[in-house]
């Protein structure tokens, strides 16, 4: 199969693709700015909580401390406390690592896990939104940075896990050639020997490997992270030596938590919802040797921790949050109570956590920011650490649109209340990789809905929502089933006379989607956003350095353009632009260090939708420096969602509130 690639110069990195960017930059940027919506939508979303500061500042308990990431003035800082709603003592401060460097780039730090004594924490950083980091270690007592500087991908869930006597810790890696390792960080401890995977015992497609080292430190496990999970491969530390941990031809998801040095107990996919297993180490690859701790049931299972002598399930149930409690063996004890429509990234999406003593977690609904609480796992009750700010006035509604092949698909339907319909609407969606699309909180949002707009939050087939099967059916092959549930939605929107005019926003694959409503179903849409997307999946990360496990990633759930090009060449959306076509207002939003979704791709999708199009719609190109795959900086995080914001209203004819007086603060 071949394809006529005429804006392949654009490509390149010279200084002529350089100033046509420049130019691109620019016009959007004055296009979205100079509109007298801009400033009042980015006062608004100023004066809302920081959805990055209640993402990361989740506490982790060990040794008798509590740590988290959270803020020393304006910068990131890693934090420390005696007790669980004490002021934090600052550790490390983003800032100084900067003037450390000295190259004034930003520093982000995404992780924090400390050793199971509390002497030590590993904490991972990068700078100027670049995707590769490290991991870094301080002594807690003191403060003071120890020689440690192990190199890691920042994100996606790229943990390490700490030895018992917090000597040193296993990390993720790869060889030269591709293969998955772990790597061993000695701290005070002997070094070890790398530890290194055939594509046989670990899968090519994942991106890479948390470690999880049993309570004693004689085994350590390693889970592919981070859409799915598989405990694939265990080292006995006593012997050095390492072996596959699943059956032969084993391609389900297994994930948990250590027991006992002999135990591991595990969610498995092998029914489409999940079911609790306990595995004996010794003799992990034999099936018949599992036992049945908790069978399938209604929910979709998620996470497992162990806490206090007790079981913790995450689960879902109609797409939002049950967590339950039960008994080592299974025996069910009760559940939490937790407010209807609940979500949480952190239970839900992160699988595989650092061990902590306590179970504090953060959640949130449609009108309720992340709420901090810590589950009692004996009396089965929560204690609210923090609440966040809610809306009133807002209404929550869901419904079901019928996608071609008869499948029915879930989407919610948000509006101020009493609002009358039709009304323009925006759709947001992501559909893939496995990854559940749940309630989020609505204040970055807000500004929309206060000028009487409806939001849509669409639960696309490609994600976990209703387990194993319902994201089985989203991808590779099946990918077009995705694009197809979003036109049932759009059209479901339409008929029930929700929507009078339509707008979608898709960020990462959720950007891939919105390229193709864009060339597949530009009939349906005024205006979208592809934020960090792929746009090219037939020749996504060419001459891209560091590249590889991304690419790996793609296969997951793309294919790969070798095997699959003619089912990716049906889709790709820089490759369906055609001339002649009337498409709607476009605006991409892209970092400039991204290396999942690099700017080229970005850069050809725009000059191929601007020489196609007959509409006058714009066609435009924001591409943020030092900014990767999104941002952590929550000055840059509102001011690229009031950009997003600004743009999608400007194109449905809304007109902001200078107010927000649907927000009560706690």
């Amino acid at each position: 199969m071949t394809f006529e690639d005429p804006y392949d110069w654009l490509r390149d990195s010279s200084d002529e693709v350089r100033e046509w960017q420049d130019r691109q930059v620019a016009r959007a940027v004055r296009t979205i700015r100079e509109s007298p919506n801009f400033e009042v939508v980015l006062e608004s979303l100023r004066a809302m909580p920081s959805s990055v500061d209640s993402l990361l500042g989740v506490r982790v308990a060990a040794g008798g401390r509590w740590f988290w990431l959270g803020r020393n003035g304006p910068a990131q800082a890693l934090l420390v406390s005696d007790s669980l709603d004490g002021p934090g003592r600052v550790l490390v401060d983003a800032a100084e690592m900067t003037a450390r460097r000295g190259d004034e780039r930003p520093t982000t730090f995404i992780y924090v896990i400390p050793s199971p004594d509390g002497r030590l924490v590993a904490f991972s950083h990068s700078a100027g939104g670049e995707a590769f980091g490290q991991y870094g270690v301080v002594e807690v007592e003191t403060g003071r940075l120890l020689d440690v500087a192990a190199p890691t991908m920042q994100g996606n869930m790229l943990r390490v896990d700490w030895l018992p006597d917090g000597t040193g810790f296993f990390l993720s890696g790869r060889t030269p050639e591709g293969m998955h390792a772990l790597r061993f960080v000695s701290v005070t401890a002997a070094e070890r020997p790398e530890a290194v995977f055939s594509f046989d015992n670990v899968s090519p497609t994942a991106l890479g490997l948390t470690p999880q080292v049993s309570p004693s430190g004689r085994y350590v496990l390693g889970v592919t992270v981070p859409h799915e999970y598989t405990a694939s491969v265990i080292g006995d530390l006593s012997t050095g030596q390492w072996r596959r941990f699943t059956p032969p031809d084993f391609g389900e998801e297994l994930h948990g938590a250590w027991l006992d040095d002999d135990t591991y107990l595990a969610i498995v996919t092998d029914t489409p919802r999940g079911r609790v297993v306990a595995i004996p180490a010794a003799t992990s690859t034999d099936r018949a040797t599992w036992r049945e701790i908790i069978p399938a049931g209604d929910r979709v299972l998620r996470a497992l921790d162990i806490v206090d002598g007790r079981l913790v399930i995450s689960a879902l149930r109609d797409v939002s949050l049950d967590i339950s409690v039960h008994e080592l063996d299974g025996t069910f004890v009760g559940t939490a109570p937790l407010p209807p429509a609940s979500a949480s990234f952190g239970l839900v999406l992160d699988r595989v956590r650092p061990r902590s003593d306590s179970f504090i977690f953060a959640a949130n609904t449609f009108t309720s920011a992340d709420t901090v609480y810590c589950l009692d796992v004996r009396a089965v009750d929560l204690a609210v650490l923090s609440e966040g700010p809610s809306l009133h006035g807002i209404e929550v509604t869901q419904h079901f649109a019928t996608s071609g092949d008869g499948t029915q698909v879930p989407y919610f339907v948000i509006a101020k209340a009493g609002v009358e319909m039709p009304r323009p609407t925006l759709v947001n969606a992501y559909g893939g990789f496995n990854i559940p699309w749940l309630p989020v909180f609505l204040g970055n949002t807000l500004p929309f809905i206060e000028a009487g707009g409806i939001y849509v939050r669409a639960n696309l087939r490609g994600g976990s929502e209703y387990g194993r099967e319902w994201y089985e059916s989203g991808r590779r092959q099946d990918k077009q089933n995705v694009f197809d549930d979003l036109r049932a939605v759009a059209e479901d929107l339409r008929a029930r006379g929700i929507a009078s005019s339509l707008a979608f926003h898709g960020a990462s694959n959720g950007g891939l989607l919105a390229g193709v409503a864009a060339v597949q179903q530009p009939d349906l849409w005024q205006a979208i956003v592809a934020q960090v997307p792929v746009l090219d999946v037939l020749e996504p990360l060419s001459g891209v350095e560091g590249a590889d496990a991304i690419l790996a990633v793609y296969a997951k759930d793309y294919g790969s353009p070798e095997e699959d090009a003619k089912t990716l060449a049906s889709y790709s959306p820089y490759q369906n632009v055609q001339p002649g076509v009337s498409y709607p207002a476009v605006l991409q939003v892209i970092g400039e260090h991204d290396i999942g979704c690099p700017p080229f791709q970005g850069r050809k999708f725009t000059a191929a939708l601007q020489h196609a199009t007959t509409s006058n719609n714009p066609v435009l190109l924001r591409i943020w420096p030092d900014v990767g795959h999104g941002s952590l900086n929550p000055t840059i995080a509102a001011e690229t969602r009031a950009e997003i914001l600004t743009f999608l209203m400007t194109q449905l004819g809304l007109t902001p509130h200078p107010t927000t007086p649907r927000v009560h603060h706690s």
